[in-house]
C-alpha cells in the first residue's frame, strides 16, 4: 500500500514537472489557441513529445486506478483519457488538487489589487452570514490560515480510516454553509 502511494506521488510530482517545462517562449510566439471556448487538439509530435512515453503514462495510469489524465502543450490538448467508470461529462471531486489552483488564483488577486490582504478574515467574503451566531474562533479566520490550512474548523478524515467530514458534506445541499457551520477544533495542532 505504502509503495502503491509512493509510486502514485511520484507520478503526480512528475507530471506537475512536466506541465511546469512547457516552452513558454514558443507558445508567446505563435498563435493564441488557449484559452478558447473549447481545446484545440495536437498530435504529441506536432508539439514536439513522443508518444510512446506518453502511451507509457496512459498504462501507469491504467495499472494505478487513476480517474482520468490530461495534458496540454502551446495551448493544445495532446493526450485526454478516461479510465471506466470516469467519462469527461461525469463532474469528479478534486479534492485536495484544487490547493495549488486556489493559492496562486488568490496571489494573482493580491497582485492585480483585487485582495488587500491575507489577513482579511474569510467571513469578509459571505456577507450573508451572520458573524454573531458563528464561534469566535470561526469569525477569526483569515485567508492565510485557510491557505496554511491551519483554520481549525474540526474536520474528521483520517489517512487510515473512513472520511466522516467529507462525507457528511456529500450530502449536504450547501457545501458553503456546511464548512462554515462546522464547530471549530477542540484539539490543538
Amino acid at each position: 500500500m505504502q509503495r502503491q502511494r509512493l509510486a502514485i506521488l511520484r507520478f503526480a510530482l512528475i507530471t506537475f514537472i512536466a506541465v511546469l517545462a512547457i516552452d513558454h517562449a514558443a507558445l508567446a510566439q505563435s498563435d493564441a489557441v488557449w484559452p478558447t471556448k473549447e481545446w484545440q487538439t495536437s498530435t504529441p509530435e506536432e508539439q514536439g513529445m513522443d508518444s510512446t512515453a506518453l502511451a507509457k503514462l496512459v498504462d501507469f495510469g491504467t495499472s494505478r486506478s487513476l480517474d482520468s489524465f490530461l495534458i496540454s502543450r502551446h495551448g493544445r490538448l495532446v493526450l485526454d483519457v478516461y479510465y471506466a467508470p470516469r467519462s469527461p461529462d461525469l463532474p469528479h471531486v478534486l479534492n485536495s488538487a484544487t490547493k495549488s489552483v486556489t493559492g496562486t488564483l488568490l496571489a494573482i488577486a493580491y497582485q492585480e489589487g483585487l485582495l488587500d490582504s491575507f489577513d482579511r478574515r474569510m467571513l469578509d467574503f459571505f456577507p450573508d452570514r451572520n458573524p454573531a451566531a458563528l464561534d469566535p474562533r470561526t469569525r477569526a479566520i483569515t485567508i492565510q490560515n485557510l491557505l496554511d490550512m491551519t483554520s481549525g474548523i474540526d474536520w474528521t478524515e483520517p489517512l487510515d480510516g473512513q472520511p466522516t467530514t467529507f462525507r457528511e458534506m456529500l450530502r449536504s445541499p450547501d457545501w458553503i454553509n456546511f464548512i462554515l457551520d462546522r464547530p471549530a477544533s477542540s484539539t490543538s495542532d
